[in-house]
């Protein structure tokens, strides 16, 4: 298999072997590589790099080296960026899962063959070289390069950690298992979602729901459908959701505020693959994939008996953690931008100039609402900027940049002397909700953003809690 090789690419290949390294060496001699370095000594290789840079690496790695994952999760932190191929005699699935979250670009079972190394590393460094001849120069080789398909193009990034999750969820995406993504508010769970969904390639839709504040009724006839004259006014039948996505992916966001009775149901539905539509006793079976959201610790409501374990488990075959983006500040300046030239776009007006001092600023803020969050102060910022410069004194007003006060349990010892006791978890959870809405001025998003929960979770408390809104009409 002929390829074309990128001039001047400096290959290094590392192997506790000396010999294995020497028969590699010779092949991609011959294949045209001018440049290749050798390394079989564990204590050399990050030094290495430190002093000469490489275009890729070939790193051999033994199923039982506990050393060398180690030192192969240090060398991808330490240089998250150069291209990596990892061989092994090993056909562990969750070894080539532990290695491509790490940053791998491939991951090859003892490759008898030179042309798969060799066309293998060929490909990967051409597709690099052509990606950062088109990308925005603010992208660069930091930017995740897309195969085939453009599963991830809504996604924009340059972190090293989002980049890990890319080539996880593209080892994943032939998968039938249930996916978990977990993160906070605004980091673009369903993002993941859609483009786990668009990577698999399934030929059904991508449907999603929020499934906070629904009952069981409710639930079983969103996802199950009904027959006719299964309740009153169910006077014909309709598809549920999971019919909808059949051949495709069923998105369901805020799974830790499902029911437990909503939960039996959904475990059957993992477990055995059918169903029954609320009012009928014909089975239905479903191929449908699910994926699942939270941003809350669904351990703590396992250990509370609010979630049940076994269908924890059974969501947790595959799991997605999303950073926030606070982990993810080298994305705040590429975001930023792509945010005003999208408000810029919806306004009808000319993209206005980020000023340095405004990426300085929001380069410090520590963003309780993520991504989310990000994209409606640019909005806003942008709405409000009347002389071609994003505004940051408009910005402040908004307090975009206003740096996040932090509490110790001592700080809300005040509680305490509520009547003289220490408060319930209720009696708190009214003050905090109270003041978050008086803060926030009845807006219940924002109030929903202080209190760290969605918005959907704060008004399913206000409905199951009426009392809360008392006095607060005129805000609402």
């Amino acid at each position: 298999m002929h390829t074309m090789i990128p001039q001047n690419a400096a290959i290094l290949l590392f192997d506790n072997c000396s010999t294995t390294l020497e028969k590699l060496s010779i092949q991609f001699y011959k294949s045209g590589f001018k440049q290749v370095y050798s390394i079989c000594d564990n204590t050399k290789l990050i030094p290495f790099l430190t002093k000469f840079p490489v275009s890729a690496i070939i790193f051999s790695l033994s199923s039982s080296d506990s050393a060398g994952k180690i030192l192969l999760s240090e060398m991808m932190h330490t240089f998250p960026f150069v291209s990596l191929i990892v061989i092994s005699e090993s056909n562990s699935h969750k070894t080539a899962v532990e290695c491509m979250k790490t940053g791998a670009y491939d991951y090859l079972v003892n490759p008898e063959a030179e042309e798969i190394i060799q066309s293998t590393i060929s490909c990967m460094l051409n597709k690099t070289q052509h990606a950062s001849s088109v990308m925005p120069h603010h992208l660069g080789h930091n930017a995740y390069h897309r195969d085939t398909h453009h599963a991830f193009s809504e996604i924009i990034t340059q972190n090293r950690k989002m980049l890990s999750i890319f080539r996880y969820m593209e080892i994943i995406a032939p998968t039938s298992q249930a996916v978990m993504v977990t993160g906070e508010t605004g980091t673009g769970k369903e993002l993941i979602a859609r483009g786990l969904h668009l990577a698999s390639a399934r030929q059904g839709h991508f449907v999603s729901i929020n499934v906070a504040g629904l009952d069981d009724i409710m639930f079983s006839d969103t996802l199950f459908g009904h027959a006719s004259g299964a309740y009153t006014g169910a006077n014909h039948p309709r598809k549920g959701l999971i019919e909808k996505a059949e051949n495709g992916t069923l998105f369901l966001d805020e799974i830790g505020d499902l029911s437990n009775a909503s939960q039996i149901k959904l475990l059957r539905l993992l477990q055995e693959g059918e169903y029954y539509p609320l009012g009928s006793d014909t089975l239905k079976i479903t191929n449908t994939r699910i994926i699942v959201a939270t941003n809350c610790l669904l351990e703590q409501k396992i250990s509370t008996g609010e979630f049940r374990n076994d269908l924890y488990y059974r969501l947790c075959a595959h799991h997605i953690h999303l950073p926030p983006l606070r982990e993810r500040r080298n994305d705040i300046m590429v975001l930023t931008e792509y945010f005003v030239r999208e408000a810029a776009s919806n306004f009808g007006v000319r993209t206005p100039i980020i000023p340095p001092d405004v990426l300085d600023q929001l380069s410090k803020y520590n963003f309780p609402g993520n991504i989310r969050e990000l994209k409606g102060l640019i909005s806003r910022a942008s709405a409000l900027s009347s002389d071609g410069v994003l505004s940051l004194p408009k910005l402040k007003q908004n307090q975009a940049v206003s740096p996040l006060p932090t509490y110790n349990p001592s700080d809300i010892i005040v509680l305490s002397r509520m009547h003289g006791r220490f408060p319930t978890l209720q009696e708190a959870e009214f003050c905090l909700i109270r003041e978050a809405l008086h803060s926030s001025g009845g807006n219940q998003r924002t109030a929903a953003l202080m209190l760290g929960i969605s918005k959907q979770a704060l008004n399913k408390r206000l409905q199951r809690n009426p009392e809360y809104l008392q006095d607060l009409k005129g805000l609402t």
